[in-house]
């Protein structure tokens, strides 16, 4: 047993089911559903009572997850105690994450993992962005530099590409075109796209505006900026929107599918930071993003280097 398995108990408990708690996690059903089967034939009890509707947690179950939350409470805090024991040994760096780990999708965690590694006088401090507040943060300072997806046009922002990655058209699994594999933009040229919160530039290239020469979105759809509202819409309307590829793997859901859009320009994955930001720190992450993008590039699939 051990502390990944507490929080996806504890994650199944306060989301009722597994399919909520995968989003939460940003990862795929089977292998957290694997996880706690492995963890209930390691205790020999029953932690979950299992049906079409969801799942329940027995009396066991319950006790664990009290248990479990003590215990993820106690790390946290021990966590915390040292790092403000350490806080003041060396510098630190803010990193931004649009969408947590879609920043980058499969390279995101060996990018960070690479730089903890290489450079462990430096303090790493996530935070996870949306799509309206990322220049933003960048700008202001809140963080230092920001892995994203591009576009970014901003005066004061530099953005040093990594990695290209197709994009896919996401559908309501009811949607007329949900049976597709493929298409191309001409084919979507009258549907009205999901309207994202976000800068005009970033809006309007997931939007698909410069290919189909318009904006055209739904009106009747609030705009979102985050991945989570992207999903609640095209859960809840007939609505479609283009998004980077990695979503249907890292943040699925049954009711939405993911149809390839070849001819659709590519995501293009970027480190942004303030210009004229001359902080060494960032000049070091820089580096290590785009050997460990370069290195690590076959986990994005059908991505390339830039």
């Amino acid at each position: 047993m051990d502390l990944r398995q507490l929080q996806y108990l504890v994650a199944v408990a306060e989301e009722g089911s597994v399919r909520g708690a995968a989003r939460r996690l940003y990862m795929a059903q089977p292998p957290l559903s694997q996880a706690l089967l492995r963890l209930e034939r390691e205790l020999g009890v029953a932690l979950f009572t299992r049906s079409s509707r969801g799942v329940v947690l027995t009396d066991a179950g319950r006790e664990l997850v009290g248990r479990s939350r003590e215990i993820i409470s106690q790390v946290e805090d021990a966590k915390t105690a040292m790092q403000v024991r350490e806080r003041d040994t060396g510098p630190d760096l803010r990193i931004g994450a649009v969408a947590g780990p879609l920043s980058a999708g499969e390279l995101t965690r060996p990018i960070l993992d690479a730089f903890r590694t290489q450079h462990p006088e430096i303090t790493v401090k996530l935070r996870d962005t949306s799509f309206a507040d990322q220049v933003d943060l960048v700008t202001s300072g809140v963080i230092d530099l920001a892995l994203v997806r591009c576009p970014i046009e901003h005066d004061d922002v530099d953005v040093v590409p990594i990695a290209a990655e197709p994009r896919a058209l996401f559908v309501p699994s009811t949607h007329e075109l949900a049976a597709e594999q493929h298409l191309s933009v001409d084919d979507i040229t009258d549907y009205p796209m999901l309207a994202l919160d976000a800068p005009d530039s970033f809006a309007s290239f997931w939007q698909l505006d410069p290919e189909r020469g318009r904006s055209l979105v739904d009106q009747a759809i609030p705009p979102v900026s985050t991945v989570q509202g992207i999903q609640l819409a095209l859960e809840t309307a007939q609505v479609v929107v283009t998004g980077c590829a990695a979503m249907a793997r890292l943040a699925p859901s049954p009711l939405i599918r993911a149809i390839e859009l070849p001819d659709a320009s590519p995501s293009i994955i970027g480190v942004a930071y303030r210009r004229g930001n001359t902080r060494p720190e960032i000049r070091a992450f820089l580096d290590t993003a785009l050997a460990a993008a370069a290195e690590n590039i076959a986990l994005l699939p059908n991505a390339s280097s830039v």
